[in-house]
């Protein structure tokens, strides 16, 4: 999932994708909690398309298991945000909970925060950090959860055609 550009109506200011990542690097560093609206389906159902995020400088610390980072994407140079699924000795790996491949092992540096909040439709969203973020990593980590995911999305589509 990669921040988005936020929209200049709803009083936000619009930047550019590499802009962002700069700004939220800038941000982060200085110690203080970066907010933006997400874009993409990465990391779908947990942080959706449209939803606002925060995430908050690791102040020293390393991400744990389960916690949802942001980082600079190897392949792309900017901000993504996905799940730590394992710690390993040459750094973490991350995976969005909805996607099929993981992004390979990112060492430390290029993590830049942990998310902390979540907002849908104004509303806070539950279970940011907690034991159950450990659980989806684990079945993340397996592929189990895009998999999981991808047979709800079936099932749905089945039941709204009509299916048995």
């Amino acid at each position: 999932m990669e921040p988005s550009a936020p929209v200049r109506e709803r009083g936000e200011l619009r930047l550019s994708a590499d802009s962002l990542t700069a700004l939220m690097g800038d941000v982060l560093a200085k110690g203080k909690a970066f907010r933006f609206r997400a874009k993409g389906s990465s990391m779908s159902p947990f942080v959706k398309d449209g939803d606002v995020i925060t995430v908050s400088p690791l102040r020293g610390r390393q991400p744990r298991t389960g916690e949802i980072v942001a980082f600079i994407h190897p392949k792309t140079g900017r901000a993504a945000v996905h799940r730590v699924v394992r710690a390993v000795a040459a750094g973490f790996l991350l995976r969005g909970d909805n996607s099929q491949d993981a992004d390979g092992v990112l060492p430390g540096e290029r993590i830049l925060g942990v998310l902390t909040e979540v907002v849908r439709d104004g509303k806070r969203i539950q279970g940011v950090r907690g034991p159950g973020s450990r659980l989806l990593a684990l079945l993340s980590r397996s592929g189990g959860l895009a998999r999981g995911l991808g047979f709800l999305r079936r099932l749905v589509r089945g039941t709204e055609r009509g299916a048995p």
